[in-house]
């Protein structure tokens, strides 16, 4: 069961990979370089402080693992096909929070919290896309790059519990809220959309019988 999880994991984030990449080059998805570039950094660092904590644990961790590839697979996608605008204030911050865990990490040697530290800072990575949401009140990317990261999420979970890798498991369950969570609000705003232009068709068919 634990071998059929993680091949479940490796064969789903590939083939959504492609057809998040897909919709990338057709315009579909709305990606932003500079954005994958951060989620790259955010993800190598978890994985490569994880690789050291947990002594090269990879089938656990599988998540994790299948991420760094994933990001960066996106990320070349992006990089031919998305749009490059420069990176913003938010996201400079975000590097310098990198290299501050970079430094406590090989400064003190303790890659157990800097994982940590590393879970809670691609956390606060999601917020400045919330708020865009919230913002303009509108669906910003593709469902490929979230639903099948939460479902993902919660298939590496058997792996990471059945080997008790608390690593792990907060990294799966980590993914699988926020991801739910963008899933959710772009759900929620696509549907808000289509309602607003069946009423405004509704309005115009009306006025048009009373004219």
């Amino acid at each position: 069961m634990k071998d059929l999880c993680i091949c479940f994991v490796i064969a789903s984030t590939l083939v959504f990979g492609v057809c998040y990449i897909i919709q990338v080059k057709r315009k579909e998805a709305e990606a932003t370089l500079s954005t994958w570039i951060i989620l790259v950094v955010g993800c190598s660092l978890s994985f490569g402080t994880y690789w050291v904590a947990k002594n090269h644990d990879i089938e656990s961790g599988i998540m994790n693992t299948v991420d760094v590839f994933y990001v960066f697979m996106v990320m070349v996608g992006v990089f031919f096909w998305g749009d490059r605008k420069k990176m913003k204030s938010h996201e400079k911050w975000y590097l310098a929070a990198v290299v501050c865990i970079v430094a406590y990490a090989f400064g003190t040697g303790d890659m157990y919290k800097s994982n940590w530290f590393t879970q809670a800072l691609i956390a606060f990575a999601y917020i400045p896309m919330f708020h865009r949401m919230l913002k303009e009140k509108k669906k910003k990317d593709s469902y490929f790059g979230w639903i099948p990261a939460a479902g993902n999420a919660l298939v590496a979970l058997y792996p990471a519990l059945c080997d008790g890798n608390d690593l792990a498991v907060a990294y799966a369950i980590r993914a699988f809220i926020f991801a739910t969570i963008t899933s959710a609000m772009m759900a929620y705003y696509q549907l808000r959309a289509r309602r607003s232009k069946c009423e405004a068709s509704t309005v115009r068919r009306e006025v048009r019988n009373d004219q």
